[in-house]
């Protein structure tokens, strides 16, 4: 681990040590946060609940580096514990590190690298490549393509397992001949190979012996259609996503908006699912049903600031259904929402109010937020339980590129009588033509 984190610095170092071209150009934005909180056992010694006091620290690295029609961009976080130690002490993730060519031949762009795909049925991060196609008198169509091995859970680089039983692949093919229309059809095809591990189990004569439990890989088999029409007066999107190996349509939904006047906006939207699960998944021992829902609401803008909005959902399960209504105002500066569920999902009441103010231009900001709800889980408790939660926080920008965070939290329910937090960041940006 020690040395490919060693090798990826000195790659970085390298490229700013090369001799600049006049049209490089370098984004780059650092992160360092520090947060604090003490953590109670929860087994009872000497009459008494322990707790130990945590500090853990969290960086976040995001670097953009392009010349002409080519980039690198990253995007890498770590973290580790600085007082007591809490599951592996020490982690590193690397959510995205890929070179990109754009408009190559005037009709290709190519990713090659980690990276993360968002192509209709096609959700993940991916250690391989991807290409996109524009094709057209007009390049109104695009036709893209991707694979490559299925990231670690941990976003490092080990425990990758077989290859050829840990990949995905997928594309889709997407037309914009028509203004403001989108319209795409997807494919995506992913197996993961869970790893095998050891276990003892009792054979025939009840003898300890020990197993090696080895589970196929799940699969992934999954095809979609999707559409969007967007117009300043009102927009339209929808999905209709299919599940091969499990032969049925696991997702559908269409949602729309439309500006009676230019204060005043009406939307409507319905949505069928149910669980999409993998091939070979332990889940498909449950027994599992889709649900629908149907959701409408209206938003009222006053003198381009406040936004006064109403909305209401109703989910229809088999013999059941659950109803959620939410009233609020917005602005820039201030909100406060309230918000009701009743009926299968159980019953809940809630509010949410937030204050954000500028103390000194540019300069100094204060953020704060508090919720407040009281619920009941249906047919597991007869009596309504309590929940708190509140954020103050000030942000400090003494120059352009660098910005200091403290943010104070407390919480406070049934587990937590009351548990308060501390955060505090520090953020650098940069962004330089060499």
């Amino acid at each position: 681990m020690g040395k490919r984190i060693l090798y990826y610095v000195i790659f970085i170092l390298l490229l700013f040590i090369i001799p600049p071209l006049n049209s490089q150009t370098v984004s780059t934005r650092v992160s360092t946060y520090f947060y604090t909180f003490e953590r109670y056992d929860s087994i009872l010694m000497n009459g008494k609940y322990s707790s130990t006091t945590h500090l853990r620290g969290y960086q976040n690295f995001l670097l953009d580096i392009s010349e002409g029609k080519w980039s690198f961009s990253t995007s890498v976080q770590t973290e580790e514990d600085i007082i007591e130690k809490s599951g592996r002490g020490f982690a590193y993730r690397f959510y995205n590190a890929f070179i990109k060519g754009s408009n190559l031949f005037n009709i290709l762009d190519l990713k090659l690298g980690r990276q993360y795909i968002s192509a209709g049925t096609g959700r993940g991060t991916l250690d391989g490549i991807n290409l996109k196609l524009k094709l057209g008198k007009e390049k109104e169509y695009h036709l893209s393509g991707y694979a490559g091995g299925l990231t670690p859970y941990t976003y490092d680089f080990n425990d990758y397992g077989v290859f050829f039983k840990n990949f995905a692949f997928g594309g889709q093919l997407s037309y914009f001949g028509v203004k403001n229309l989108k319209l795409s059809a997807s494919y995506f095809n992913k197996h993961r190979k869970p790893q095998s591990y050891t276990t003892v189990r009792a054979d025939s004569s009840f003898n300890k012996t020990e197993y090696v439990v080895d589970i196929d890989e799940f699969a992934d088999q999954l095809g979609g259609l999707d559409f969007s029409y967007r117009k300043p007066k009102y927009d339209f999107f929808g999905k209709l996503y299919y599940d091969f190996n499990l032969k049925k349509l696991y997702r559908g939904e269409i949602n729309g908006s439309i500006s009676a006047t230019d204060k005043l906006r009406f939307s409507l939207g319905y949505t069928y699912r149910q669980p999409q699960i993998s091939y070979n998944s332990i889940f498909w021992v449950f027994n599992y049903r889709n649900f629908n829902e149907v959701e409408a609401g209206v938003d009222y803008l006053l003198n381009k600031s406040f936004n006064f909005y109403a909305k209401a959902a109703n989910v229809f399960y088999t013999d059941e259904n659950s109803l959620r209504v939410q009233l609020g105002i917005s602005h820039p500066n201030f909100g406060l929402s309230l918000i009701k569920y009743t009926g299968y999902s159980g019953e809940s009441d809630g509010i949410y109010a937030y204050f954000n103010h500028e103390l000194l231009k540019s300069e100094l900001a204060l953020t704060s937020g508090l919720n407040y709800s009281k619920y009941r889980i249906k047919n597991y408790s007869d009596e309504k339980e309590n929940t708190f939660g509140g954020m103050l926080g000030l942000t400090y920008r003494p120059f352009n590129r660098i910005t200091i965070d403290i943010q104070g939290q407390l919480i406070s329910n049934r587990i937590y009588k009351t548990d308060t937090r501390l955060l505090l960041g520090i953020n650098y940006w940069l962004f330089s033509k060499l």
